[in-house]
């Protein structure tokens, strides 16, 4: 089995600036597993007894509606925490993990990271201040379905995947994800057709060009489309 290394704890976030120990307690302990495209790593109601790292690749963070609609709500990249974090007894996943690529994973105990937490205050602030961004982006996406229009939703939307997945090339912006529209309709929990007429629209305002499944956007002018 391939073994965790030292420029694989350097990706991880919530590692940064902890002390030596936690990052060699974290090698010692943490196993490695590769997933394949589309391969659940966790089920919605799933007991979750480990912390689960992405180490390479990329994988999404969904929910199902009680009307059986599918919301995408993260792509997550390298060096993020997959799950959330609880000490309760019976912990359940409140969403279900999909890698959206193939992907490699580190994975350790519950009571191993628990243990390490208690030994280093700046991994426990860590995850705390990861776990505090990730709401705060949960709360812009509330705000986003409330209170916009869908071809602005969009706009915001790429503009974000745009702020962690994007390659410059040029006046344009490169999404390195192999997205559908199908796929980019469940992020923002609408219908294939309706997502369409919001992507020809940015279009016709050369904020966006879809070739295939690859996207390049004009971020700057995304945003002030968005704002507007």
């Amino acid at each position: 089995m391939d073994k965790l290394s030292m420029s694989d704890i350097e990706k991880i976030v919530f590692l940064k600036n902890t002390s030596p120990y936690t990052k060699n307690k974290f090698l010692e302990l943490a196993q490695l597993k590769t997933y394949r495209k589309k391969q659940t790593i966790i089920h919605e109601k799933d007991e979750v007894d480990k912390v689960y790292v992405l180490i390479d690749g990329k994988a999404s963070i969904s929910k199902m509606s009680e009307d059986g609609e599918l919301k995408i709500i993260f792509i997550l990249n390298s060096g993020d925490l997959i799950n959330e974090i609880s000490f309760e007894e019976k912990h359940t996943s409140t969403v279900t993990c999909e890698a959206f690529e193939k992907s490699l994973l580190a994975e350790i105990s519950l009571n191993d990271f628990e243990c390490m937490m208690k030994k280093d205050f700046k991994l426990t602030a860590n995850v705390f201040n990861y776990t505090e961004k990730r709401m705060r982006r949960l709360y812009r996406q509330l705000k986003n379905s409330i209170s916009l229009r869908v071809d602005k939703k969009l706009a915001a939307k790429l503009y974000r995947l745009s702020r962690e997945f994007g390659i410059e090339d040029g006046e344009w912006t490169f999404l390195d994800l192999n997205i559908t529209i199908t796929y980019l309709a469940d992020m923002l929990g609408t219908k294939r057709e309706t997502l369409s007429r919001a992507m020809k629209t940015l279009q016709e305002n050369n904020l966006v060009r879809y070739e295939g499944k690859q996207i390049y956007i004009k971020t700057d002018k995304l945003v002030k489309y968005f704002k507007e």
